[in-house]
């Protein structure tokens, strides 16, 4: 498993009894424009809407959903969901929060099962929508795992994770299966792994692409190309996600200038800073701080 960053990783011990899954049910007011926080956590997830409409952001990917809409989220991946501006009314989801051990225990990670969720973890984000109807199966599951929670989380653990194996077989026949490896991507990815590693290390520096490029020991062409094939986004979308998340805890821990925290997180042009911000979350650095 790849490195999570600890300053952004949820300080949660995802356990229900004996098992390594949780379930959280929040609901968020009018008027509250943050619906989910910032964070990351080594297991992967099971969101599923139920009432309002949220947008949701995984890394550098964002996703409207609706009212009966889910979304899993793989682990280790910085995600954060924030109120539409069209939508007014009360939010209501539930996040099923598992660890894979169990399943791993069953089938070695270098099974079909795990094995591109492993190398491909971005392409692996799945929307789960219920208007396609190849999604209904998975969505009626995962309100299995509700109602035994409703029921008695305690006494319904083997229920639950017997509930989860179905999931992930259903993940995996809807959209994890469209993903193989060979020995070449996996290089190439250890090497990718390597520099998001070094761009989170380094966020606050002038970096520029032939920086990022030389600490995979790509060329810059060949560089941005295989970034994109495996996250999603460029190098500078991936490095600017990375220091808005920074300028957010500083925004929540410190009474620190917003022109400061922006300088501080890598952005010497605070209009830029701004705009990146509100592209990102939403909101602008002053309405984040005062929510």
């Amino acid at each position: 498993m790849e490195k999570i960053n600890s300053s952004y990783t949820e300080n949660i011990i995802h356990k229900t009894g004996s098992s390594p899954f949780s379930l959280h049910k929040t609901i968020i007011e009018p008027g509250q424009n943050n619906a989910l926080y910032l964070h990351c956590h080594p297991e992967a997830e099971l969101f599923l809407l139920e009432e309002g409409s949220v947008d949701f952001h995984i890394e550098s990917e964002s996703f409207t959903l609706n009212p009966g809409d889910g979304i899993f989220v793989p682990h280790g991946m910085l995600h954060n969901a924030i109120r539409p501006t069209n939508c007014s009314k009360t939010i209501r989801y539930y996040a099923i929060v598992f660890s894979t051990e169990p399943m791993e225990r069953c089938f070695s990670k270098n099974s079909p099962f795990f094995e591109a969720i492993t190398c491909h973890r971005q392409e692996c984000i799945y929307t789960i929508l219920s208007k396609n109807k190849e999604n209904h199966k998975l969505l009626s599951y995962m309100r299995e795992i509700l109602n035994l929670y409703d029921t008695s989380p305690s006494s319904c653990e083997l229920s639950i994770q017997g509930y989860l194996f179905v999931c992930w077989q259903e993940l995996y026949n809807l959209h994890f299966s469209k993903f193989t490896n060979s020995s070449d991507d996996n290089g190439i990815n250890r090497d990718l792994f390597h520099s998001m590693d070094y761009i989170q290390e380094h966020y606050s520096d002038p970096l520029t692409l032939e920086n990022m490029a030389r600490s995979a020991g790509y060329s810059v062409s060949y560089y941005c190309h295989s970034f994109r094939n495996l996250t999603g986004s460029t190098p500078f979308e991936y490095l600017n996600r990375i220091r808005i998340v920074k300028s957010c805890e500083l925004l929540s821990s410190t009474n620190k200038k917003i022109t400061e925290i922006a300088s501080l997180v890598g952005f010497n042009n605070i209009s830029y800073f701004n705009r990146t911000f509100y592209k990102t979350m939403g909101v602008t650095p002053s309405a984040y701080r005062k929510a």
